[in-house]
């Protein structure tokens, strides 16, 4: 890692918030964002040109938003690294137009990182929610560990996951072909580059599970896991191997031992509001 810049007493924070069509959760995520009462944040709204009622919402926000567009983009990640150029935070967050954030957030974000100024990444917990905004169970942040995240049994929350500009700059931002995994990829590359991982003990945001979001839908979910198989592989340096494959088994059976009745009832949740077990 590069030399860093000292955050300042009370950090801006930037939230890039990436649409398509998510009329119906828009406005709960940018109100949010925009009702926190953390005195220094502003909101970057990337659009990839929605036809559901997105402008007329944007349009309502717009003075309230530090930018906003709807046209046609390159994708999540491109979406991005472009709505952060107009970013200038200090601290770094990312919020699907789908999911929000709980009150006090980004005083509770603020106060983790200048409680470790050694922290490049600080994530933090949430809940499941419904289609409609309702939280449902816990939904926790692993203790970062680059072995299990090798196995698939380190996961960060995305939403409750802030990063330092500083750090993110390292990186190269998100890979631009990066659809479905851009936020492991992004771990990835900063873990590559020796970034920090802290764990905030602290709930942040809310992860809306509804048919429409990658994790709901079939063929997405299932592009995700290829893409994620392939970012553990590049990790490790080497394609897939049996061993791997047993090795990941142990892991997430590890992990499993740890909080079983937590993850039950994650799976309980899943299947009540998805009809499926797992994510």
């Amino acid at each position: 890692m590069t030399a860093r810049r000292p955050l300042p007493e009370l950090p801006l924070i930037s939230v890039v918030m990436p649409s398509l069509n998510q009329a119906h959760f828009l406005e709960q995520a940018i109100a949010s964002v925009l009702n926190q009462a953390y005195p220094r944040f502003e909101l970057v709204v990337m659009d990839g040109g929605s036809r559901d009622g997105t402008l007329a919402l944007l349009q309502q926000y717009g003075p309230r938003l530090t930018y906003w567009v709807s046209a046609p983009d390159g994708g999540p990640a491109a979406a991005l690294n472009q709505g952060f150029t107009h970013a200038r935070g200090d601290l770094l967050g990312v919020l699907n137009a789908d999911d929000f954030y709980l009150p006090d957030a980004f005083a509770a974000v603020a106060r983790a990182f200048a409680s470790d100024p050694s922290a490049d990444v600080m994530s933090g917990h949430g809940y499941f929610a419904t289609a409609s905004g309702q939280l449902g169970v816990p939904s926790f942040s692993d203790r970062w560990s680059a072995r299990r995240f090798r196995y698939g049994a380190c996961v960060l929350m995305q939403p409750a996951t802030f990063f330092r500009r500083d750090a993110f700059e390292g990186a190269g931002g998100f890979r631009q072909s990066g659809r479905v995994c851009w936020d492991m990829e992004l771990w990835a590359d900063l873990a590559a580059r020796g970034a920090r991982f802290r764990s905030h003990d602290a709930f942040l945001a809310a992860f809306r599970l509804h048919e429409g979001s990658i994790t709901g839908r079939g063929e997405l979910r299932r592009l995700r896991r290829e893409h994620a198989r392939a970012v553990m592989a590049e990790l490790r340096g080497r394609p897939e191997q049996p061993v791997d494959r047993v090795l990941h088994l142990i892991h997430r059976a590890a992990k499993f031992s740890r909080h079983p009745l937590r993850t039950l009832r994650q799976r309980s949740f899943v299947h009540s509001v998805l009809n499926r077990w797992s994510l």
